[in-house]
């Protein structure tokens, strides 16, 4: 009995260990399905968590965004933009709630007691159920947004065409700092304020937002107080800087409406008034001067003058002088129009540019400047400028349309009257050219026969004649002969017509004349008989033989003819012989036997201007003009 009950025991016990066994197996396979379960469970839910930024705290320097929401401040970009903490692109921020529960895996211990049990024999494995792949639709669902855009930042982009349209779908989370919003998209950002609300800066479609990111961004121009608009002549959008970013069509330029030029653009109406600019603000000019282009003119400024602006014909005739550079300085005004036959006039340092329909743009400056204002400018008898003014050897002249306005040196200046005979020889009027000469008598009767003559003393300032002086005379009592006519002798009393030379003068004293000058003695005489050396030649002899004349004589008669007197140079040097001798400007103003004659003080005024190579031009009015 011993024996059988411990073989019996024997074998109770041997069956309580298998079932141990068998439990502990069982029991350990359970807790190492739980443990993949729960490692799979957890691995799934970490891939996002893993991926998220940690959870954001309120730090100081955050504001809200129009949506409500608190976010971190960011850090500026190279462009200028702030950008994110935490990575913008490839992250998915989970939403909040609890991770998904994992049971715990068995215990490795020992249940309680329990009644011993069968011995039992591990079951064998069942074979796996065959797999059949899913339904397509069920292989995956559609994934949400990596970021969304809200509040007044989303309500722009969607009116803006949303992912569709020009900014395309959102790049980032909203971002804000010091009041300012933004966030980024595929084609540009949107910035947010309280005070201009949302607007967007495009970098894809637009024009001026790729200047705005390649120049600095934020950082240079600030935030956009509106979007890119267009306006005449391009687009345009204005920054938080005062900083304008304009297209013209071609290129982008910059405006500082805040500073002098950019401030005056806008004064004169932006791009409705000068246009779009053709550059940007340049200084270094003269006298620290700045400028920039418009395609309707052009704005100057400088500490002296200010900011004014130049354009159309009077700009092109303000460059052609060379600009600041030159006498006329920087514009001390704008163009003033309105004036008398829709001219205007431009005001500058150094003088003023006049314009009208009938007469072109012109310069007006420095001595003759002033006379001309003294005259009443344009509103004056002088009308409006013709040209600018012309110097040489020291004299100068400008033509206005109601007459000249000259200057020399010693004399100052003088208006001068375009209604002589003197403008035949600028306008190509005269059929005798005046060689270039300093002065010319015009000494003009109304016809044949008639010996009363008008003399008028033109001068040449800058190769412009002007009447000096205008006087009556007279010439030969017989009147003129026609042009190529010789006058003959002088007892015939006819005066040459033509153009002649003078070179040399007589009296009885040099009253201060540059012409060559010969004082008269007893002995003058002036040759007068055809086919002798002496013929239409200076002479001296004791008597007085034939047809010479007796300088002396005339000189010194009461009535003193050639107490003062100028060689006119007919039929000499190359003299013809019976062609005429002693043919001279002299004193006495009577009718002459060929000679002109004029009061004394006109002799001897003609005297002390005229120099060697001056001329003479006389005859008929119909024979000397066209």
């Amino acid at each position: 009995m011993k024996k059988g009950t411990t073989a019996q025991q024997d074998t109770t016990a041997q069956q309580d260990i298998t079932a141990k066994r068998g439990n502990a197996v069982k029991t350990g396979l359970q807790a190492k399905l739980s443990l993949v379960t729960a490692t799979l469970l957890i691995g799934l839910a970490a891939v996002p968590l893993a991926a998220a930024p940690a959870a954001a705290e309120e730090t100081p320097g955050t504001g809200p965004s129009p949506s409500g929401e608190v976010l971190p401040t960011g850090e500026a970009s190279p462009s200028g933009e702030p950008s994110p903490s935490a990575p913008e692109t490839g992250s998915v921020t989970p939403e909040p709630g609890p991770s998904p529960s994992v049971d715990p895996p068995a215990p490795l211990e020992d249940p309680a007691p329990s009644e011993p049990a069968e011995p039992s024999t591990p079951p064998e494995p069942s074979p796996p159920e065959p797999s059949t792949p899913p339904e397509p639709s069920t292989l995956s669902e559609p994934s949400e947004p990596a970021f969304t855009a809200s509040g007044a930042i989303g309500e722009k982009w969607l009116a803006l065409g949303g992912a569709a349209g020009v900014l395309g779908a959102p790049i980032s989370k909203e971002y804000c700092a010091d009041g300012l919003c933004q966030q980024k998209f595929e084609g540009g950002l949107i910035y947010w304020t309280s005070t201009d609300g949302a607007h967007a800066v495009l970098s894809k479609t637009g024009h001026t937002g790729p200047a705005f990111f390649s120049g600095g961004g934020l950082a240079a121009f600030g935030y956009p107080l509106g979007d890119e608009t267009t306006v005449p002549g391009g687009t345009s959008q204005k920054f938080s800087s005062g900083k304008v970013l304009v297209w013209n069509g071609t290129a982008v330029f910059r405006i500082w409406s805040r500073g002098a030029i950019g401030g005056f653009w806008t004064a004169l109406g932006a791009t409705a008034g000068l246009g779009v600019p053709l550059s940007n603000e340049s200084c270094g000019l003269r006298n620290g001067g700045c400028f920039q282009s418009f395609a309707k003119g052009t704005i100057y400024w400088s500490p002296a003058t200010g900011a004014r602006f130049v354009r159309g014909a009077i700009q092109t005739r303000w460059k052609s002088v060379g600009a600041q550079d030159s006498v006329m300085g920087y514009p001390v005004t704008s163009e003033i129009c309105g004036q008398p036959a829709s001219g205007c006039l431009q005001r500058f340092q150094g003088g003023n540019i006049y314009w009208s329909p009938g007469s072109g743009v012109w310069v007006v400056r420095g001595a003759i400047g002033g006379q001309y204002a003294a005259a009443g400018a344009n509103r004056g008898l002088l009308l409006y400028p013709l040209s600018n003014e012309k110097c040489a050897n020291g004299k100068c002249i400008q033509n206005f349309q109601g007459g000249f306005i000259g200057w020399e040196g010693h004399a100052g200046t003088r208006i001068y009257s375009k209604g002589t005979v003197c403008q035949k020889l600028n306008n190509g009027k005269s059929k005798y050219p005046t060689y270039g000469a300093n002065r010319v008598l015009l000494t003009v009767a109304r016809d044949y026969k008639v010996s009363r003559s008008t003399s008028i003393y033109c001068k040449s300032l800058a190769g412009t004649y002007v009447p000096d002086w205008k006087t009556d005379s007279y010439v030969g009592a017989s009147g003129f002969k026609p042009p190529g006519v010789p006058s003959g002798p002088t007892r015939y009393l006819f005066s040459p017509t033509g153009s002649y030379s003078v070179t040399e003068a007589f009296g009885l004293g040099n009253p201060g004349t540059k012409l060559a000058y010969r004082t008269l003695n007893p002995r003058s005489r002036w040759g007068g008989n055809p086919w002798t050396p002496t013929y239409n030649k200076y002479f001296e002899s004791s008597s007085w033989v034939g047809w010479d004349e007796n300088m002396w004589y005339f000189a010194t008669r009461s009535t003193h003819d050639y107490r003062q007197g100028v060689v006119i140079n007919y039929n000499r040097p190359n003299i013809v012989q019976n062609a005429g001798f002693a043919i001279f400007l002299h004193m006495n103003k009577v009718p002459t036997a060929g000679c002109i004659s004029l009061d004394d003080w006109a002799v001897l005024d003609y005297m002390r201007k005229s120099t060697p190579g001056d001329r003479i031009i006389m005859g008929t009015y119909w024979d000397l003009f066209r």
